[in-house]
């Protein structure tokens, strides 16, 4: 699957047309750029620290995408094993990647309504 620049968080249609009319028109031009090429650009609303958060948006995504292929590869020789290969010990998880599931998880608060004379029964 070849990567949009919408997909890129953070980055909308009409952001990914003004990016793509100044040359930008892929994931890894954007990765591979400055922040301060993107400024020069001067798009609306686009400064360094936004520029910054779209370059990191861009280099995350393409690494998982990498991780994506690695993992498809890695399926099919499973499926389709040329050679008896020997098992390996699955990796511990990293610290930076328990930190993003972190993250991503839920909250759920619970709250209570009421005061302690009120009583419960």
């Amino acid at each position: 699957m070849v990567n949009q620049l919408e997909d890129v968080k953070g980055i909308g249609s009409e952001t990914a047309k003004k990016f793509k009319e100044e040359g930008i028109n892929s994931v890894e031009i954007l990765a591979s750029s400055k922040p301060e090429d993107i400024v020069k650009l001067k798009i609306k609303g686009i400064g360094k620290a936004t520029a910054l958060k779209f370059i990191e948006s861009a280099c995350l995504l393409l690494k998982e995408k990498s991780s994506e292929v690695e993992t498809l590869k890695l399926d099919v020789k499973e499926k389709h094993p040329k050679k008896a290969e020997t098992t390996k010990k699955a990796k511990p998880i990293k610290s930076t990647n328990l930190k993003e599931l972190i993250k991503k998880q839920a909250e759920c608060n619970i709250g209570l309504v009421g005061h302690v004379d009120h009583g419960m029964n």
